[in-house]
């Protein structure tokens, strides 16, 4: 799926020719004597540990699996990878990381939109040498170049252009290489979370009272009862709150927010880690939708395959990061008002660096 192309507007073919028709029709009536084939149970077990990786990477749950009779539900977009301002990358990276561990790590982006806009960003990698899962998130109010737009904040370029704009800005402002996208919107947050019974969470009095306050604009979605949280510590909240929660720019900063985003994808991990393939394969059948990507399904199979029999390493090995941010190394960025506009105005060579020794060198 990652491969090079113009965007495609969908995937309806166009009508054949009578000729073609009949042509057609005879194949369809030979195939039609052939016996079926049963799904074997390690295909099914591939399909299942893409789901678990994908909520792995995704800051919003989000459930993938390959299965040509429900592919057709993902929102699938082809980019054109001659406009993402790739780099070559290994040329910098090679005195941290071997060639073959660097061909092993993917990176993909994480978009969870919110009103047109990729209000969470996070750069998911994966590790297959040393089975980690690395989640970088990117504040959204980080000050960058959109190309055609000048400088800006960076969630700004998915409403400019979409994937390609926002991953072609996350290369060249960062100097990365990522092809690959996974999008999601908050609705598919909210069903993902009360497809698996909620997620236990623990949240101060404050985060309560803000769920409690702004958690009508949730139920609003899905157009459910609204449910407020009756106590504070360690809870377990629905999928609207959970998403209310994630949303909190009001307790503590933006830091602390995307704070709570990573701790929700974790709370999802955990929760779908615990549960039988059935109920893990009748989850990601329900939100196929709610996805737009351009993976390619041919390699992530074959990722899944080698994944297999470390799924519970690659669960204990799970990082968590923000760049860049205010900690020195690490872009050593600060927010500043532009033209009457909050900005997280950060050293984009510092946060190229820091995100190179996050991925590949630490």
């Amino acid at each position: 799926m990652g491969t090079k192309g113009k965007r495609m507007a969908g995937n309806d073919p166009k009508p054949e020719k009578v000729k073609k028709e009949k042509v057609k029709k005879s194949k369809e009536e030979k195939q039609s004597k052939e016996p079926k084939k049963k799904m074997s149970i390690g295909k099914k077990i591939i399909i299942a540990l893409l789901v678990i990786i994908l909520i792995f990477a995704i800051i919003f749950g989000v459930l993938v699996y390959f299965a040509s009779s429900i592919l057709g539900k993902v929102g699938y977009e082809k980019l054109d990878e001659s406009q993402l301002g790739l780099n070559d990358l290994y040329s910098e990276v090679s005195n941290q990381v071997s060639k073959q561990e660097f061909d092993s790590i993917k990176n993909v982006a994480l978009l969870g939109i919110d009103g047109g806009r990729s209000d969470s960003i996070i750069i998911a990698s994966i590790n297959q040498t040393d089975h980690t899962i690395k989640l970088i998130s990117v504040p959204r109010d980080t000050y960058v170049k959109v190309e055609g737009h000048g400088k800006t904040k960076i969630n700004h370029a998915y409403a400019y252009g979409k994937e390609q704009l926002a991953l072609k800005t996350i290369n060249e402002n960062f100097g990365l290489n990522v092809s690959e996208y996974v999008t999601i919107n908050f609705r598919g947050l909210i069903n993902i979370i009360n497809k698996i019974g909620g997620v236990e969470l623990e949240i101060t009095k404050a985060e309560m009272n803000y769920i409690n306050e702004r958690v009508s604009e949730s139920y609003q979605l899905t157009k459910k009862s609204v449910k407020k949280v009756s106590s504070y510590g360690k809870v377990t909240l629905t999928g609207e709150q959970a998403l209310t929660h994630a949303r909190n720019r009001t307790v503590g900063n933006d830091f602390t927010r995307e704070e709570r985003q990573r701790a929700v994808i974790t709370a999802v991990m955990e929760k779908v880690s615990k549960m039988d393939m059935p109920k893990i394969l009748g989850l990601s059948d329900s939100i196929l939708s709610e996805v737009k990507t351009n993976l390619n399904i041919g390699e992530w199979t074959g990722i899944l395959t080698g994944a297999l029999g470390n799924s519970n390493e690659y669960l204990s090995n799970i990082i968590s990061k923000q760049i860049p941010s205010e900690e020195e190394g690490n872009g050593s960025g600060r927010g500043q008002m532009i033209d009457g506009i909050y900005y997280f105005v950060a050293d984009l060579e510092e946060t190229s660096t820091a995100f190179k020794n996050a991925i590949y060198g630490e």
